[in-house]
């Protein structure tokens, strides 16, 4: 009897100093992944920095290709932003509330029917071989003790499909635009045709 009493007092001290010490823990759920891209960093920061060039390679954009897209006074840079109406993911707003050119590029965006909403980050670096980007969501939503645990020790692993959709793809685009102006900056130069005064001869 005295056994399972004290099981019984275990099991409660056991979940007692778990919800004691979740308080303690993180709130935000943050979950990020990086690549490097053959690319100077100035050609990647601009596919960012530009919402219009999202198509080309944001997993985000890319969800519905049905909803309707209605962009800011403003398209690139500090407070650009774009409204979104889907019946797929719901209507919603996203907003570049930072942007400092080459170095990092933060996101906001909210729901408006489930009152949901996030931050994504992109970290830029120039490394020798070009540039590593580091791509972070992090959604301040509340948090049961569990979820906060399982943040904690398992967000390391826990990759969605919009990170590699999105760092594949901003790759492959980065890299693409930056052999094109490679071509036309070695691309030889022709002399002009000469004049009929010019002319040898």
């Amino acid at each position: 009897m005295r056994v399972i009493q004290n099981l019984f007092f275990a099991i409660i001290a056991f979940f007692a100093v778990t919800i004691v010490v979740s308080f303690f823990l993180p709130e935000k759920y943050t979950v990020e992944d990086s690549i490097e891209i053959n690319a100077p960093v100035s050609d990647v920061f601009r596919q960012v920095n530009n919402l219009k060039s999202w198509e080309s390679w944001s997993y985000f954009y890319n969800l519905d290709p049905d909803w309707k897209v209605d962009f800011g006074n403003w398209t690139f840079g500090k407070d650009a932003s774009f409204r979104w109406q889907s019946e797929k993911i719901g209507n919603g707003q996203l907003n570049m509330v930072e942007s400092f050119p080459n170095k990092k590029i933060k996101i906001h965006f909210e729901y408006e029917d489930v009152h949901k909403g996030g931050d994504a980050e992109y970290i830029f670096k120039e490394i020798n071989t070009g540039t590593k980007v580091t791509f972070r969501l992090e959604f301040p939503v509340p948090l049961t003790p569990r979820d906060k645990f399982e943040n904690l020790f398992f967000k390391k692993d826990h990759k969605k499909p919009q990170f590699d959709y999105s760092l594949s793809h901003l790759k492959k685009v980065s890299e693409y635009k930056f052999r094109e102006n490679l071509k036309k900056i070695n691309a030889p130069k022709l002399a002009p045709p000469l004049k009929k005064t010019e002319q040898i001869d």
